[in-house]
C-alpha cells in the first residue's frame, strides 16, 4: 500500500502541525483525551496549541486531523524513545476519547486495531510490536493512556507487547526507594535499552521510581503498585514471557 493520507477526514487546524522535513515515522504513540467527549477533546487541544494525527471516539468513529507522512503533530513535548529526542518529529499520534477513569470501549479498540493495521501496511519498517508505546513512556510528565488501557488485548493481535507474570513475581519486592548499587544499575540499564529515557546511576531516586511505575503501569496494570519497588528486572531477565514476542 502506498504511503499516503488514507482520507478518513481532514480539518483545517494546520497551525498546530509542521512539516516532517523528510523524517519517516518510526513509532506510534497512544494517548487519551481526559476530556469525556470529542468536542471537549478538540477544544482542549486547540486551547493548548496541541494536536494529534488521529482521534478515535467512544463509538469507534475515527477522525484524521493531519497527514501522518507529511506532518508532525504537537503532542509529546519534551520526549524521547530509544535514545531519540523529540518524539513529535518521528511519532504518529493517536488519541482515544476517554476520561481516564472509564474502560475503553470495544468499538474504540477494534477501530484502533484497524488504524494500526493501516499504519503497519504503509510503514513496513515501523516495528508495530516494539515501537507502539504510550505517551507516558516517551514523555516523563505524562501517564497516558493510563492503567485501564488494554495493552494485552492489542498484543494478542500483534500490536505492541505485553509481559505475562505470575502472582509470585508480581508480589516480589526487588528494589526499594533510595537503594543503591549494581542491582539498581542493572534494572536502569534494562529499562534504558527498552527505550525509556532513564539515567543509569545506580541510585533508586524519585526519577528512577517514576520510570519503574511507568513500566509497571503498562505490564502489570491490575496491581496496586508501591513506590518502593519494581518488577522490571524479572520481566526483562529470566521471565521474558511476552505475548506476540
Amino acid at each position: 500500500m502506498s504511503k499516503q493520507n488514507n482520507g478518513i477526514s481532514r480539518t483545517n487546524h494546520c497551525k498546530f502541525s509542521a512539516p516532517r522535513e523528510g523524517i519517516e515515522p518510526s513509532c506510534v504513540v497512544l494517548t487519551y483525551s481526559v476530556s469525556p467527549t470529542l468536542d471537549q477533546a478538540l477544544t482542549a487541544l486547540q486551547e493548548r496549541g496541541a494536536s494529534v494525527h488521529y482521534i478515535i471516539d467512544k463509538d469507534g468513529n475515527q477522525y484524521q486531523y493531519h497527514n501522518d507522512l507529511e506532518s508532525k503533530t504537537f503532542f509529546a513535548g519534551n520526549s524521547s524513545w530509544k535514545g531519540q529526542k523529540k518524539v513529535n518529529d518521528f511519532g504518529i499520534s493517536i488519541m482515544l476519547v476517554n476520561d481516564s477513569e472509564s474502560n475503553f470501549t470495544s468499538s474504540q479498540i477494534d477501530r484502533l486495531k484497524a488504524c494500526l493495521t493501516d499504519i503497519k501496511e504503509r510503514y513496513p519498517d515501523l516495528n508495530i510490536k516494539d515501537d507502539l508505546v504510550g505517551l507516558g513512556e516517551v514523555a516523563e510528565k505524562h501517564v497516558a493512556p493510563g492503567k485501564l488501557f488494554p495493552w494485552k488485548t492489542l498484543a494478542e493481535d500483534g500490536f505492541g507487547k505485553f509481559i505475562d507474570t505470575t502472582k509470585e513475581q508480581q508480589e516480589k519486592i526487588l528494589i526499594r526507594k533510595d537503594a543503591q548499587g549494581e542491582t539498581v544499575s542493572n534494572v536502569q540499564s534494562q529499562l534504558k535499552n527498552h527505550g525509556y529515557n532513564i539515567s543509569v546511576d545506580g541510585i533508586c531516586g524519585n526519577k528512577t521510581v517514576q520510570w519503574f511505575e511507568k513500566f509497571n503501569a503498562r505490564y502489570v496494570p491490575k496491581q496496586e503498585l508501591s513506590n518502593s519497588w519494581s518488577k522490571a528486572d524479572q520481566m526483562f531477565g529470566s521471565v521474558r514471557q511476552t505475548v506476540s514476542s
